[in-house]
């Protein structure tokens, strides 16, 4: 799967959620919009941090564990409620890129070389 794929499927399911989850009918496209650009921008985060350099480039930050750590910071920030301006724009910012990391690495499951458990560091 190329950079562009990564980038077009976590604009199209970050959108999704965003409008879904959004508290009143009009955050719905503001949410919407965050997530599409939110999605397309950090799509690509696990390959920024581990370079498709070689086939066998999937390694600590391709793997199950950080799947597993993402995902309970996601869950952990999901259920955050920051009292500041601050604290919800960081809230937003770890549940976009946290959602943009999980929906690559599950991408690149589906491929053929798939993802290792644990990989190398």
């Amino acid at each position: 799967m190329n950079a562009t794929e990564h980038r077009i499927s976590a604009a199209l399911v970050l959108a999704s959620v965003g409008a879904s989850l959004a508290s009143a009918e009009g955050d719905r496209l503001p949410h919407a919009a965050a997530g599409c650009a939110g999605g397309f921008c950090l799509g690509t985060l696990p390959d920024l941090i581990e370079p498709a350099t070689n086939p066998h480039h999937r390694q600590f930050f391709h793997s199950v564990f950080v799947a597993l750590l993402i995902g309970y910071g996601l869950y952990k920030a999901y259920h955050w409620e920051p009292d500041t301006a601050q604290g919800r724009l960081l809230r937003g910012v770890c549940l976009l890129a946290g959602g943009a990391y999980l929906i690559h690495l599950g991408l690149d499951a589906t491929t053929k070389r798939s993802l290792p458990v644990m990989g190398r560091l």
